[in-house]
């Protein structure tokens, strides 16, 4: 069914046809992954991580990218129903996956406001020389919200303001760079073969644009629409440009999917698994996150409160949305007359307005979808993140790529063994 997300796809593809990127992310805290799912794995079990990574590189994917996590996820002084009490540390899993896997890239998330440059630099260099140059380094320096749990954790007075934040990231990158560069011996790293860890970034603020134009491999970007897909595309390469970088970006927005036989059960799907992700519990954390009131005892099954939220707290929430609608009182209106119109519950509401299945239909719409985004500049491709885990990768790498390779925009076997060759491949088309 067509949407902003969802257009409908292109009747027939242009000769000069554009590269398909895709890297797949296993999730980390939030409420989208069923991990009640009956074929859901475990967030722990290097076995799942090993499944999900073959699968990945069985998929001809770039990447493979693990989050990271230094907090234990709160809400108003209670744990998040979804939180996940153990999370390895990325790098670690990331080590044993170069064993499972020959040349797939290996991306960990390493935040700089809470680490230190040489530590990361050497336990970075060390993954991309047992790897043979597959590491990446997605670069973020801490959400607010999540900062200050993280922060207790380590030294206090840690987390600083966010524009400092950014000044600090900038520091710390090229602090990395010079020691990767073996400019300093007593680092005890020699210089890296070729080119070094790849660099992902998350850039959504104008800070973290110009961090990731100057720096980034990759744009780890977040879900918009199309048409603001193409704008933030084009602003981060006039970005780059004025940057002094003369390489292209790749740019790929997170994705999840629904695929069904037929594009109807693909929607009864999404629609079953909509309940399952936006839980009683769920629905109250949600509905805090903006109303920013205690909601513990609210009926998630009739309508929206009566009671206005605490508009301060509201404006907070919607300028930390990426791609969404930034006015708080336009959110609210907009929810209201969705209820309104399709008499849902706020439950049903919240599972309509904060679902993250962007692209529902049988496998051969799906693709289509994905090539109109890369073909008509919106996106370099998508990094893919499953609702089930670790199965749900393998039904869009046994339905959904052989038809992005039957358009012609997929490849069907590696061209290069680094993470830099794939990122590379296809960038003349």
């Amino acid at each position: 069914m067509a949407s902003p997300l969802n257009p409908p796809p292109e009747s027939a593809p242009g000769a000069n046809l554009r590269r398909v990127h895709l890297g797949a992310f296993y999730p980390n805290d939030h409420h989208h992954t069923l991990w009640g799912h009956p074929e859901a794995g475990s967030q722990i079990e290097f076995a799942d991580f090993a499944r999900f990574a073959r699968s990945a590189e069985r998929g001809l994917f770039d990447f493979v990218f693990l989050a990271e996590a230094n907090w234990l996820q709160e809400h108003r002084g209670r744990v998040v129903e979804h939180a996940i009490l153990d999370k390895p540390d990325s790098l670690t899993v990331l080590a044993g996956l170069a064993a499972e896997t020959e040349r797939i890239g290996l991306v960990a998330t390493i935040g700089t406001t809470f680490s230190d440059p040489t530590d990361v630099a050497i336990r970075l260099a060390t993954l991309h020389r047992l790897s043979g140059g597959r590491a990446g380094w997605n670069v973020v320096t801490s959400h607010t919200s999540f900062g200050v749990g993280a922060s207790t954790n380590f030294r206090p007075g840690r987390m600083v303001a966010h524009a400092d934040r950014y000044r600090q990231a900038e520091g710390f990158l090229a602090e990395t760079a010079r020691l990767w560069s073996g400019a300093e011996a007593a680092a005890g790293l020699a210089a890296l073969p070729g080119p070094g860890p790849a660099i992902v970034q998350a850039g959504g603020s104008p800070e973290g644009r110009d961090l990731a134009a100057a720096h980034a491999n990759v744009i780890f970007a977040g879900r918009r629409s199309i048409e603001a897909s193409r704008e933030f595309c084009a602003d981060l390469r006039e970005r780059r440009r004025a940057a002094g970088r003369l390489d292209d970006l790749i740019i790929l927005p997170s994705t999840s999917f629904v695929l069904g036989d037929t594009e109807r059960e693909a929607r009864e799907i999404a629609a079953d698994w909509r309940l399952q992700e936006v839980t009683p519990k769920v629905a109250v954390f949600l509905l805090e996150e903006v109303w920013g009131i205690d909601l513990t005892d609210f009926d998630v099954d009739g309508p929206l409160p009566t009671q206005d939220p605490d508009w301060e707290h509201a404006d907070r929430y919607a300028r930390g949305q990426v791609g969404g609608e930034r006015d708080a009182r336009v959110l609210v209106e907009s929810w209201r007359a969705l209820q309104r119109e399709r008499g849902l519950s706020t439950r049903a509401l919240l599972g309509e307005v904060r679902a993250r299945r962007d692209f529902v239909g049988t496998p051969k719409s799906v693709a289509d979808q994905i090539n109109h985004w890369v073909q008509t500049g919106a996106a370099d491709g998508f990094v893919v993140n499953p609702s089930v885990v670790p199965s749900g990768l393998d039904a869009f790498v046994d339905r959904v790529i052989p038809e992005l390779q039957e358009l012609g925009v997929y490849r069907t076997e590696y061209a290069g063994s680094t993470i830099h060759d794939h990122l590379a491949e296809g960038r003349d088309a």
